[in-house]
């Protein structure tokens, strides 16, 4: 399956208005124009109502173990052939035994006008699909999940189901805060964090510490959202890192802050605050800088 960059999708902003004229020679050939040379079926296209506009789920080609799609939606403006969110994936072998467990490598976005035996569910507007992972690499499947909305399909998530072995999540990226601590570690300086300007904070209790910083997810509504914190005190002196992560956002996962706090009477003041990023994509995963 081919990944086209994401400026593809203002390619349907050019398709003529082609309202109430879907017979099989036109889907067949819209199908044929955003997937030139990938499709060679000429089988049934199966239809059915789906919000306001009738859904078209065109047959393009079989493989070993799937059957893949092109989709087009149908409304009173017209056709608009679906264009689907997706990450480059690679599957690692572990290096001792050249098998399981397996490591996902994710790459750039792109989109693609196929898809692999989608479930339709009209009364939300979602499309899922579920595709086998090669033979000879693993027993598996890659599952994806879209909401269709006015401005085409928005990725929802992401993940791979390999026997034998945990899920593997895709999207919304999502690092267990155990292992974040493990990775960041914790000391009683700013280390590797980029320093932020010292905010006036003073508290009874520092594990309260989270509920005093600025920590705006960018959605609540999508990815899935956390906070965690590890506190570690020597004396009158405490450092921690305030995990904020889940982050919808296909570059950025989140932030780890790191506050130190010193004691003065029965309070604690914030005396040191630093920010690393969580990226969500390439070979950095931490960075006091921006995310590829």
């Amino acid at each position: 399956m081919k990944l086209s960059p994401m400026s593809l999708i203002a390619f349907v902003g050019l398709l003529p208005n082609l309202a109430h004229s879907a017979d099989t020679d036109t889907l067949m050939s819209l199908r044929d124009a955003i997937a030139p040379q990938e499709c060679s079926l000429s089988e049934d296209i199966e239809s059915q109502p789906f919000g306001s506009g009738t859904l078209y789920q065109i047959p393009c080609r079989a493989t070993i173990a799937d059957m893949l799609y092109v989709m087009i939606l149908e409304t009173e403006t017209g056709l608009t052939p679906l264009f689907f969110p997706l990450f480059g994936t690679s599957l690692e072998s572990d290096p001792d035994t050249g098998g399981a467990p397996f490591q996902m490598q994710t790459g750039r976005i792109g989109v693609t006008p196929i898809i692999s035996s989608p479930d339709i569910r009209a009364d939300v507007r979602t499309i899922s699909t579920r595709e086998r992972i090669a033979p000879g690499i693993a027993d598996g499947h890659f599952s994806t999940s879209y909401q269709i909305n006015g401005s085409g399909p928005e990725l929802l998530d992401a993940y791979v189901d390999i026997q034998g072995q945990d899920r593997l999540w895709i999207w919304p990226i999502i690092m267990p805060p155990k292992d974040l601590h493990q990775e960041i570690g914790l000391s009683h300086d700013l280390g590797v964090f980029r320093p932020l300007e010292t905010p006036q904070i003073t508290m009874v209790d520092p594990k309260t510490i989270a509920t005093h910083l600025d920590l705006d997810f960018p959605s609540v509504e999508e990815g899935h959202p956390y906070i965690d914190i590890k506190i570690e005190q020597e004396g009158d002196s405490i450092a921690a890192n305030v995990i904020s992560a889940g982050w919808a956002d296909d570059s950025v996962a989140g932030e780890v802050f790191r506050v130190l706090m010193e004691k003065h009477g029965d309070l604690w003041r914030v005396t040191g605050l630093g920010v690393l990023t969580i990226c969500g994509r390439g070979d950095t995963r931490l960075t006091d800088g921006r995310c590829p």
